[in-house]
């Protein structure tokens, strides 16, 4: 990903047309099964047909092909069940063969009325996808990949094919204290998930501008998530739900001016930074409980502080990252990736990362995934004109 992006967030992995959601082999298998029909019922006896490879053909056309195709697809099944008719049944079996010709011409052509059918279907489905990504798209809006000197990538992968977004999230805002960013992970995972992370980043958008300390941000959105349960349950007609919807979220600063970052947990996973002098596992003194659970939590609600000079990386993510396993249930690690790769900027870093950990799984994630790389530039590269949004490819 270039540097010179100007947003980091979501990408469309809807598909774009209906050619997407179809396997090379089947645009070519109605035609090969006419050729096998020819190839077959040509130079055999009479008895053996190849009717049924054109029924085939056809049925299978108005799966994959366009209304136009289908209805060329029908008439070359016809002309080719004709050939067949009187080139090598007639003689040998009369009437049967055409009375077999005729079930063979009405089953060739019942495939136009299908294939309207799922073409009708098949603009239900792709736009009933599209505004679903949307609505996605508005709950984790794109990040802005630069604020002054400061550079970000986001990568996310929800572990529902069916959705854009789970139970994991992120945010980032540039305010008078310098930029402030969020991850979490929302107990529960899919579209279930989705209200409760709407609630959380919605809250984080407007607090960062009007709390001064992290700790103040974790407290407002703490009461903004029990707040959000306390609701749900109320519409829900349920019991008291404080204790069953909580949020693990870590939230960090960086001072525009400044060279250190300060993070704040609330249960979650470690943070790392890496840097010229090595890579460390942040795991902060006082994590805290997650929020939704503060009436619980008499400890302190402190924020920690380490060195983050031009250069440095810092990665959040969530568990759906450090609780990856292999077949052979082996957690995956992202250490070595991060010695490699730190340099070359977040974008790089978040995309070997998510490269690298579906290869561990073999392409089978879990628990959705969310990855916040940042790093302190010398200064913004020149603009050009690679602008978009980066993340999922």
């Amino acid at each position: 990903m270039s540097p010179h992006r100007t947003a980091t967030g979501l990408t469309s992995h809807a598909p774009r047309n209906e050619s997407d959601l179809l396997p090379r082999w089947a645009r070519f298998a109605p035609l090969a099964l006419v050729a096998l029909a020819l190839a077959i019922d040509l130079p055999t006896p009479g008895a053996f047909s190849g009717d049924v490879f054109l029924i085939l053909s056809s049925m299978i056309a108005a799966c994959v092909y366009s209304l136009r195709a289908v209805v060329g697809v029908a008439a070359l099944n016809s002309v080719a069940g004709l050939v067949f008719l009187f080139a090598r049944h007639m003689p040998s079996d009369g009437e049967h063969a055409v009375v077999d010709y005729v079930a063979m011409v009405v089953l060739a052509w019942a495939s136009v009325p299908l294939c309207r059918l799922r073409l009708s279907l098949l603009r239900r489905l792709l736009g009933a996808e599209r505004v679903a990504e949307s609505a996605q798209r508005a709950v984790l809006p794109p990040v802005r990949a630069w604020w002054g000197n400061t550079w970000i990538a986001v990568r996310y992968e929800a572990a529902s094919a069916a959705a854009s977004v789970g139970g994991d999230l992120y945010a980032a805002e540039h305010t008078s204290y310098g930029v402030r960013l969020l991850i979490g992970d929302v107990r529960g995972k899919g579209l279930n998930a989705v209200p409760d992370v709407a609630a959380l980043v919605g809250s984080f958008h407007e607090a960062a501008h009007h709390t001064p300390t992290l700790a103040e941000l974790a407290r407002h959105l703490d009461e903004a998530v029990s707040r959000h349960t306390r609701e749900t349950a109320a519409v829900g007609g349920e019991s008291n739900l404080s204790g069953e919807h909580f949020i693990t979220a870590a939230i960090a600063q960086i001072p525009d001016d400044g060279t250190e970052v300060r993070l704040i947990s609330r249960g979650h996973c470690p943070a790392f930074l890496v840097n010229g002098t090595g890579l460390q596992v942040w795991e902060p003194e006082h994590p805290g409980l997650p929020l939704g659970l503060g009436e619980f939590d008499t400890g302190p609600w402190a924020d920690e502080s380490r060195p983050f000079g031009p250069g440095s990386l810092l990665l959040l993510c969530t568990d759906g990252l450090l609780e990856a396993r292999d077949a052979d249930g082996r957690f995956y690690t992202p250490d070595k990736v991060l010695r490699e790769s730190w340099r070359q900027g977040p974008p790089t870093v978040v995309d070997r990362l998510a490269q690298t950990v579906h290869a561990h799984t073999d392409g089978v994630l879990r628990d959705d995934l969310a990855l916040v790389a940042v790093t302190r530039a010398e200064s913004r590269p020149a603009p050009d004109t690679d602008v978009g949004a980066g993340g999922r490819a």
